[in-house]
């Protein structure tokens, strides 16, 4: 069973064969490198690699294995977010990497890059600044090509071992697994075993071939593919005569597997290249120029030969490439003269999901609109992209309307730089331009950029002026608002607000009087202003007629603070806990952390310190996913009731039960928060004296609490009985490292021998 790993890597659904030499080694070289990058041609298995190295070094890192995946990604400016995405990381900041930088400063975590080749300048720049300014983070890339960064250690993934004669190895294992899986009826003789091994050896044991040629059995005999390989090696010598040999034989495997396809699955296969991280059957039909039946029977002939991958997201049937074969197509589709074509079908099938916004995000329909645009977040940049080159106003338009999701799913610096390199495209002066304005100087306003928000709103503002457009004022008015309250004018900022919503509800703009509601009661608490009542009543009865969930779960908490404040404690609890399921509905949303937050104040006022501080723990890990405004919204509110809360607890039973609700998962977090769950056993208390003569009698901390995470992963190797060396090896750590480690267990446990620890282990149950 594979172990379980803190992080993000996947669960892989087929075996892992062979690369024995290179797991090791790239053990043997993570604790003496920073960098560690995999070389080798596409479809060598440098992904899958470095996911199995992830989960084999998984013990040394105890802040976790992260794999960010770059196939899908083709703008360099986006990698530093794409790495704090992954990281679950706030997008707080219109320059992210400080941020990031900052996020990783005491982290002792592995960074999995994976296909950088296409980004490497933005990749070698960002990997520089983490190991330069972070001391225990370690990056492994996958590439094509080196990074070039001063201290990267360069480990080529070659080809698996070919059989000599019909013997066994690597490459035959792998290609009689893969066949085995493809047809149930497929069995390995001592007639058919020297043609396997042979086909290995032709395919140069390179894993995309090996897989690819595997699942031809389900219609040939190993004879037959052998005698088609003499036919497609030919292909070999058609690519660049200076690409590396192995990188025009996996062209080669790539184009066998594509001339065996039939007309209409070639076409299909060269289309639906213009995909990013997957799609659906629909995408596909309004995307791809086949009639729906031969599309359908296409499609199960590419997913039948293992060119076009299937997996169920949720209840829906989703379909990728791997990045190879994808890249194969495309060359394909521009090779036919169909590329702009196709990129254009794709890109209005992506502006239309994203234009649903203009009612959805206001109404019942929100939940499967933010659901979609999350799911489709790799196609939505593949179509900005490609829209700002050859159809820049109605991208301008695009990039507009998502502004909700850019806010309210921590996208918020990806939105901005979509809207300001938007703008750059569209000078022209237009009601688009002076909409994206607007919109653009609303998450500058959020991301604390003052001065960006400012200009862009007095731009607006002349805009607006010159083409006569009224219709922009409330949103104008908001964003003045947004910017009042940044710059500490909090009366102007609550009197903009109010206005905003005169002129929203004036015009019938419903989305903007919602978020003028939310901004203004958030304003008004800070403030102590009257009215807050009246704003958050509306703002709920607002929300209940139009049936949003969002906007409703903001509203919802609104009012539960409402009540916090007045005492009505049991109302409150009631709103909170409406509020979390709501926005729990929402992946990503960034406002379930302010839900729990009110919660916990609610729980404090009734005397539940305990619960209290686990609540003001899970909303801290959510914390990541907050606006920086908001953020200083709720600190400025809620920081008294954290105080109170710690004193009440003591220090020590304060920072076991905030940190048991930080280490919760976002699901139990929340039946937590819900009382879904029962509760804990044994309450947390200040621990009974550690009686230890090198300690006093008064001891607050148990024996094991006494050591760090770090200190109980080598008290449990050296328990295991593992020397210092072994234990570095295991940690990825240096000797030295590991002895001091052992040193200050002994000290801290008023021990003398590693005997003695281990006892300690085995009694302590570690």
């Amino acid at each position: 069973m594979a172990r379980r790993v803190n992080g993000n890597l996947p669960e892989e659904v087929t075996s892992f064969v062979g690369r024995r030499d290179e797991m090791a080694t790239a053990k043997r070289l993570l604790p003496t490198t920073r960098v560690l990058t995999l070389l080798g041609p596409g479809g060598m298995g440098k992904t899958r690699l470095s996911r199995q190295i992830g989960q084999l070094v998984a013990r040394a890192f105890p802040d976790g294995i992260w794999l960010v995946e770059l196939a899908d990604l083709q703008d360099p400016s986006l990698v530093t977010l794409t790495v704090a995405e992954a990281l679950n990381l706030r997008d707080e900041s219109t320059a992210p990497l400080p941020r990031l930088t900052e996020f990783l400063a005491d982290k002792r975590l592995l960074l999995i890059l994976d296909n950088c080749e296409h980004l490497i300048e933005a990749c070698a720049a960002l990997v520089g600044r983490i190991i330069a300014t972070t001391p225990d983070v370690r990056v492994l890339a996958t590439s094509r090509e080196v990074l070039g960064i001063p201290g990267e250690q360069v480990m080529p993934v070659p080809p698996l071992a070919v059989p000599e004669e019909a013997e066994d190895g690597d490459a035959l294992q792998l290609f009689v697994e893969r066949a085995s899986a493809a047809n149930p009826g497929f069995r390995t003789t001592p007639a058919n075993r020297a043609v396997l091994a042979e086909i290995c050896r032709r395919l140069e044991g390179m894993p995309l071939a090996l897989e690819l040629a595997a699942l031809r059995l389900r219609m040939f005999t190993p004879e037959q593919i052998l005698d088609r390989l003499d036919d497609t090696m030919g292909l070999l010598s058609a690519g660049p005569r200076t690409a590396p040999e192995r990188q025009q034989t996996i062209e080669g495997a790539i184009r066998w597997s594509y001339n065996l396809c039939t007309p209409a699955e070639q076409l299909l296969w060269e289309q639906l290249s213009v995909f990013a991280g997957g799609y659906d059957i629909d995408a596909a039909e309004a995307v791809c120029e086949l009639g729906a039946a031969s599309l359908m029977e296409a499609l199960t002939g590419l997913v039948d030969k293992s060119v076009v991958m299937l997996r169920f997201d949720g209840m829906v049937a989703r379909y990728s490439m791997l990045e190879p074969i994808r890249q194969f197509a495309a060359d394909r589709l521009a090779e036919r003269g169909a590329a702009q074509a196709v990129r254009a079908r794709h890109r209005e099938y992506y502006r239309q999901l994203a234009m649903r916004g203009q009612t959805a995000y206001w109404t019942d329909e929100d939940v499967a609109w933010f659901r979609d645009l999350s799911r489709e977040h790799a196609n939505l940049r593949a179509a900005l992209r490609s829209g700002l080159a050859d159809e820049p106003l109605p991208t301008l338009a695009t990039v507009t309307v998502l502004r909700p999701f850019w806010e309210h799913n921590r996208f918020l610096s990806e939105g901005f730089r979509w809207l300001t390199e938007a703008l750059e495209h569209n000078p022209e002066a237009t009601p688009e331009r002076a909409k994206a304005l607007s919109s653009a100087a609303s998450l500058a306003a959020l991301l604390g950029d003052r001065a960006s928000a400012a200009k862009l709103v007095g731009e607006c503002l002349e805009l607006a002026a010159a083409l006569d457009d009224k219709d922009i004022m409330a949103e104008v008015a908001l964003d003045r608002s947004l910017l009042a309250f940044a710059d500490d004018d909090r009366e102007h900022s609550l009197e903009l607000g109010r206005t905003a919503i005169a002129l929203a509800a004036a015009d019938g703009q419903h989305a903007i009087e919602m978020d003028s509601h939310a901004f203004s009661f958030m304003a008004a608490m800070v403030l102590e202003a009257p009215g807050r009542t009246e704003l958050a009543e509306r703002f709920l009865e607002l929300t209940t007629d139009s049936g949003s969930h969002l906007l409703g779960g903001l509203a919802l908490w609104t009012v539960g603070i409402d009540h916090w404040r007045r005492g009505e404690l049991d109302e409150a609890a009631e709103f909170h806990s409406r509020a979390i399921e709501q926005l729990a509905l929402f992946e990503r949303c960034i406002w379930l952390s302010s839900a729990f937050e009110g919660l916990a104040w609610t729980v404090s006022a009734r005397g539940d310190f305990e619960r209290a501080a686990r609540l003001l723990g899970a909303a801290e890990s959510l914390q990541r996913s907050t606006i920086r405004l908001a953020h200083t919204i709720t600190v400025a509110v809620g920081e008294k009731e954290r105080r109170k809360v710690r004193e009440a607890l003591g220090e020590d039973a304060f920072r076991a039960a905030f940190g048991a609700g930080a280490n919760l998962p976002l699901e139990e977090a929340i039946d937590y928060a819900l009382g879904r769950t029962p509760p804990e056993p044994e309450p947390i208390t200040v621990p009974a004296p550690f009686k230890r003569a090198a300690r006093s009698a008064t001891a607050t901390l148990t024996e094991t609490a006494l050591l760090t995470r770090r200190q109980r992963d080598v008290a449990r190797l050296v328990a295991a009985g593992h020397s210092n060396k072994r234990i570095a090896a295991e940690l990825v750590i240096s000797v030295r490292t590991a002895e001091t480690h052992v040193e200050h267990i002994l000290t801290k446990l008023g021990l003398t021998s590693r005997t003695q620890l281990a006892a300690w282990v085995h009694e302590h149950e570690l």
